[in-house]
C-alpha cells in the first residue's frame, strides 16, 4: 500500500533542477542552499511575478538565523539588510529599476566583499559580466502551484570581469 504522504520535492535526473509542489518546499530549498553559504555569494533569482523568489529568499534567511517574519519583498526599498544571522543577508529587488545608472548606485560589489550573502530578485536585469560569478536560480511555473527550479552556475564561462568596462 502506498503511503499517503510521500516526499514532495521531486528530483529529476539533472541534479541542478528540482520541482517544488508547495510554498513550504520552496522555503526548504532556500534553506538547503543556505546551508552551503559562507558569505560573499551573489545569488540571482529569476522568474515571473508570483513564482516564489521571495519565498525562496525567506528560506535562505531562516537557515542563516534570521527571523522568518522579518523577510519580505524589498520592492519599495530596493535593498533590505537582515542582520542577526551567521552572516548578513542583503535582499535586493531590481523589479522597478531599468538598469544602467540605477544599478551602479546599489553597491552590490561592496555588499558581497563585506562578507554578506546577496540575493537579487530580477537578477536578469544585471549586465552579463556582473552575473558571471553568480549562482542563478530560475523559477518556472508548471501550473497548480508547482514550480521547476533550476540552479545554474554556468554563467562563469562568460567573458569579462566585474568592473570591466
Amino acid at each position: 500500500m502506498k503511503p499517503q504522504h510521500e516526499t514532495v520535492t521531486k528530483k529529476p535526473a539533472d541534479p541542478n533542477t528540482v520541482y517544488s509542489l508547495s510554498e513550504q518546499e520552496t522555503v526548504d530549498l532556500g534553506r538547503a542552499l543556505a546551508r552551503t553559504l559562507k558569505g560573499g555569494e551573489l545569488i540571482l533569482l529569476e522568474g515571473d511575478l508570483g513564482l516564489g523568489k521571495t519565498v525562496f529568499a525567506r528560506g535562505v534567511a531562516i537557515e542563516l538565523g534570521i527571523a522568518e517574519d522579518e523577510v519580505r519583498s524589498p520592492s519599495f526599498t530596493l535593498v533590505h539588510e537582515y542582520e542577526g544571522g551567521r552572516c548578513p543577508l542583503f535582499h535586493v529587488d531590481l523589479y522597478r529599476l531599468d538598469g544602467g545608472d540605477d544599478l551602479e548606485g546599489l553597491g552590490l560589489d561592496e555588499l558581497t566583499e563585506a562578507g554578506g550573502v546577496v540575493l537579487v530578485e530580477w537578477g536578469d536585469k544585471l549586465p552579463p559580466w556582473y552575473r558571471r560569478d553568480a549562482l542563478t536560480v530560475r523559477f518556472h511555473d508548471l501550473g497548480e502551484g508547482s514550480r521547476r527550479i533550476e540552479l545554474d552556475r554556468s554563467r562563469r564561462a562568460l567573458t569579462g570581469r566585474r568592473g570591466d568596462a
